[in-house]
């Protein structure tokens, strides 16, 4: 399933009701999800961990389309442990939306902290 979300600015009141109208959109969009998510998960491996993964494509309509995919930490033995966060490939040109060294020194920690929560307790041989 994919689903399909529309980025615009609202002010929103703080009290009472709101209308939202969301006209339809249509676009043509050139990446398949199954395109996107390949180019994500190569990014991740080479760029951060080959221990985080791409998956549930979004295709979020802005000024540039993209896909949005959840990262997710995968473990030998455990599968998808956690969601991470997000990486996003333009929908149109398909390249990733690279992130900042800090971004990824981020990410890095999260996935280092998860990890070593699923780590067996270390045994001393005495």
């Amino acid at each position: 399933m994919i689903q399909i979300l529309r980025e615009e600015p609202i002010e929103w009141p703080d009290w009472g009701p709101m209308t939202v109208v969301a006209p339809p959109v249509a676009l043509t969009i050139p990446i398949s999800p199954t395109r996107a998510r390949r180019k994500a998960n190569g990014y991740l491996a080479r760029e951060v961990a080959m221990t985080l993964l791409a998956h549930n494509p979004r295709l979020v309509v802005a000024a540039q389309p993209v896909w949005r995919f959840d990262i997710d930490l995968c473990l030998p033995n455990r599968g998808r442990v956690a969601t991470l966060g997000t990486i996003d490939v333009d929908a149109e040109a398909g390249n990733v939306v690279p992130f900042s060294a800090d971004a990824i020194d981020e990410l890095l920690k999260a996935a280092n902290a998860l990890a070593a929560s699923f780590a067996s307790p270390a045994t001393t041989n005495v």
